[in-house]
């Protein structure tokens, strides 16, 4: 064992992570502050974060107070409001809205619309093929398509293969 370790070393004393000294838009402060909190369990500070942020046109804000409704972080489960959030993300190009509106009309959460769903997911799995900045959320996108519709991946052919390969982070 390696004595050297330090489990309680804090990186941002060493690289002064403040997010004022970044200069980053008010939008991301907020939803990094509302992640912040959702991590820490701290969901009702989290949804106001993300309310915040989404205020200022923060789609991924969107997608997760979509998910706050959804799963009741600290509020009633409210799936009517989980969907109208995640309806407005989707048009703005949030990858997991797009894909967690096809789970909601794959799993009744809505009205069942399989043919829907699998357009939604097909367009999810499209979006993270061609979106090599989120490469985080690309998995849940093409699992989706794996677990659903695997003969219809042969047609993404090297795309599917360069993006997987593209995607992966290097270790």
């Amino acid at each position: 064992m390696n004595d050297d370790y330090n489990n309680d070393y804090d990186f941002e004393d060493e690289f002064d992570f403040d997010e004022e000294k970044i200069d980053l838009p008010e939008d991301v402060i907020y939803l990094n502050e509302g992640a912040d909190a959702y991590n820490k369990k701290d969901y009702e500070k989290a949804i106001s974060l993300y309310e915040k942020s989404a205020s200022w046109g923060n789609v991924t804000a969107l997608s997760n107070l979509g998910y706050c409704y959804y799963y009741g972080r600290s509020i009633p489960v409210d799936k009517e409001k989980a969907k109208s959030y995640w309806e407005v993300a989707a048009i703005f190009g949030d990858i997991p809205a797009v894909y967690k509106l096809g789970d909601m009309y794959r799993n009744g959460d809505l009205p069942k619309r399989i043919e829907y769903s699998h357009k939604l997911y097909r367009r999810a799995f499209e979006m993270a093929l061609n979106d090599r900045d989120n490469y985080y959320v690309a998995p849940d996108a093409m699992l989706r398509m794996m677990k659903y519709y695997p003969d219809e991946l042969g047609e993404y052919g090297d795309k599917l293969a360069i993006s997987l390969k593209g995607n992966l982070p290097s270790i």
